[in-house]
């Protein structure tokens, strides 16, 4: 069954070194439809972006995080319907 995420944008502080934190979390607005089996590049082509990997579980909330440095990229948060 497909489902709808909200796409929330995040400002992080600090470097793949010392690590990252998550300052603030913003709502971009965005709703896309993602398969819940879906893959991460599947899931990068959907939310336009490249290099990211998802995790978490598709009937709350997906993490994305860089494949490169592992710096928090986006948050996507399922849409409960009725």
């Amino acid at each position: 069954m497909i489902r709808k995420y909200e796409v929330i944008s995040y400002d992080v502080w600090g470097n793949a070194r010392e690590g990252f934190q998550v300052n603030a979390a913003y709502s971009t607005g965005r709703v896309v439809e993602i398969d819940p089996d879906a893959t991460n590049r599947a899931i990068n082509r959907r939310v336009g972006v490249r290099g990211v990997t998802w995790d978490g579980d598709p009937d709350c909330s997906l993490y994305g995080e860089v494949k490169r440095n592992g710096r928090p990229a986006l948050e996507l948060q399922a849409i409960r319907e009725n």
